[in-house]
């Protein structure tokens, strides 16, 4: 008798013990699936609105706040940086886009230039996106297309000279949370 009920005690042990497993492995089983969800990086968590592109390069901003991310060419791999305009080139950006017309037709540039597949994409115009590099652009695009140039520019550590002086479109001491 006392066999039966120690086997008896032992059963319901295992028993409650596989009990206990099972929240912990479909815990465990969740965690991977959670784990293996969209990257870090996914282009659908960035905040903002593309705005530029290049080859290699996309522009999102929201507001003051600029993401880029930029593939590794020969790679497959890509790397997003994040930062905020400077007061200055916000204000470029923002009184460029102010001074244009929703409804005109902004991919007119010279003839002999090549914007190697830049575009400009601004919401609610009805042409866009535009194409638009900093060397080959309309020139009422002109500077929204160095701002962009040079945003990049700023995430490679190099500020260009804009009107005889380095442009600064990133500001250095606030990173992005």
């Amino acid at each position: 008798m006392l066999q039966g009920i120690i086997h008896e005690a032992g059963t319901h042990h295992r028993t409650t013990a596989a009990a206990m497993r099972k929240p912990l492995i479909t815990l465990a089983i969740m965690m991977v699936v959670i784990a293996c969800g969209p990257e870090v990086g996914d282009e659908n968590d960035i905040p903002g609105k593309l705005e530029y592109e290049q080859i290699y390069n996309r522009v999102y901003r929201q507001d003051h706040r600029i993401d880029v991310v930029k593939e590794l060419p020969g790679e497959n791999d890509e790397r997003r940086e994040c930062g905020f305009l400077t007061d200055r080139a916000y204000d470029d950006l923002a009184g460029t886009i102010e001074a244009l017309d929703p409804r005109a037709d902004y991919g007119d540039h010279p003839v002999d230039c090549e914007t190697h597949g830049a575009l400009i994409h601004i919401e609610g115009f009805e042409r866009s996106p535009f194409d638009c590099s900093y060397e080959c652009c309309h020139p009422d695009l002109r500077r929204a297309a160095i701002v962009y140039s040079v945003i990049l520019n700023n995430f490679d550590g190099l500020a260009p000279p804009y009107d005889g002086e380095p442009y600064i479109a990133i500001e250095p001491d606030q990173p992005c949370p």
